[in-house]
């Protein structure tokens, strides 16, 4: 079958056709070399197209280039369904472009001929080919990850120490998705928080994912932490950290550290008279660059050795305090009976226990003495 005619196109030299939409990539697919006839060069000897999808078109133009000094007539005639010429005949002073296309209609192998005839004598035919592709299917309704943010940079770590982020991971597409599993690079990064796989996200959801950074040496630290799904655009995804692990610590230890306002491990100047109240105000402070844990403050009274009690009054359960933070608690005396007696430090066993994370001194110990009248 012979395809229609389009309107005449001539051109001298090879100057681009304003307007023409031509794929470069069928253009370079000629099948290789160049033809002539009747002193007519053609710069293709095949043409082959290549998969087009049906509904689409793809333009190859061909330049005619006349080898001689007298201008030739040539007659073009194509054969073979799908295929568009955009000339029957031009004349070629020097050279001239005329514009062949593809549009195939069904899917499958397209064939036909363009046939070359100058000066009414001599002819060649150019193999053409192509080929029909149906559109793909649209694809059904799909789940999809996003995380926000992609990066994150720890900044400087303690070294041994461990710090944590939270990213966002949801479900902006329109069916559920499988979080399948969540895998680090290195050990240096673990995660946690509200995303535990294997889960299903549905759609419009979200849930945090927390990763801690701990460096175990002084050096730059880089990773990935990759979700995997069934999402099948983006069946994994890949976050990227970084951190720098640093020794900031000297001591590398809490310190406790008491004020009594005199000896710190002992008190013996209290002083009660029948019905009333001594009261000092202990501070304990961190001077160690860590951490310092006071679990507790407990007052031991030994009745048998001062008329009177001890207690403790202003400090409830557990305290952290930071490097050189301090806190307070008072500790009070009172007469319970008449008594002239003067508790000896040293003697007795009226004592104050500070207990804390400090390796060296988990137990610092106030000794306690005071008269009652």
């Amino acid at each position: 079958m012979t395809a229609s005619l389009l309107l005449l196109v001539a051109c001298v030299g090879l100057e681009p056709i304003p307007g023409r939409d031509t794929d470069p990539a069928a253009a370079d697919d000629t099948g290789g070399g160049s033809s002539t006839v009747g002193g007519l060069e053609i710069d293709a000897s095949s043409i082959a197209f290549g998969t087009v999808e049906l509904g689409g078109t793809v333009e190859r133009d061909l330049v005619l280039t006349n080898t001689g000094a007298t201008p030739l007539e040539v007659a073009l005639e194509l054969d073979g369904d799908a295929f568009e010429l955009s000339t029957a005949a031009v004349q070629v002073e020097t050279d001239a472009v005329v514009t062949l296309t593809f549009a195939p209609a069904t899917e499958g192998p397209y064939e036909g001929t363009l046939s070359v005839t100058v000066d009414g004598g001599d002819t060649l035919a150019i193999p053409l080919t192509g080929t029909g592709e149906a559109p793909d299917e649209p694809e059904g309704p799909v789940g999809n990850i996003s995380i926000t943010p992609t990066r994150y940079n720890f900044g400087q770590v303690d070294v041994d120490t461990t710090t944590t982020t939270t990213f966002t991971v949801s479900n902006t597409g329109d069916e559920d998705v499988l979080i399948s599993d969540v895998v680090t690079s290195a050990g240096v990064w673990t995660t946690g928080g509200t995303l535990s796989p294997p889960q299903v996200l549905s759609p419009g959801s979200n849930k945090l994912l927390e990763v801690s950074f701990t460096p175990g040496a002084e050096t730059t630290y880089t990773g990935t932490v990759t979700i995997e799904s069934d999402d099948p655009d983006s069946p994994t995804v890949d976050i990227e950290v970084e951190g720098e692990g640093v020794d900031f610590c000297d001591i590398c230890s809490p310190l406790i550290d008491v004020d009594t306002g005199a000896d710190p491990y002992a008190i013996t100047d209290f002083f009660s008279l029948f019905g009333s109240t001594d009261s000092r105000t202990i501070t304990i402070q961190n001077i160690g660059d860590m951490d310092l844990t006071v679990s507790s403050v407990v007052v031991n009274n030994d009745a048998l050795a001062t008329c009177g009690s001890f207690t403790v009054g202003g400090w409830g359960s557990a305290e952290t305090l930071t490097p050189y933070q301090t806190a307070s608690f008072t500790l009070s005396y009172r007469a319970t009976e008449s008594c002239l007696e003067v508790a000896q430090a040293g003697f007795d066993a009226n004592v104050v226990h500070i207990l804390s994370n400090d390796p060296s001194e988990n137990d610092w110990v106030i000794e306690l003495s005071g008269a009652a009248i």
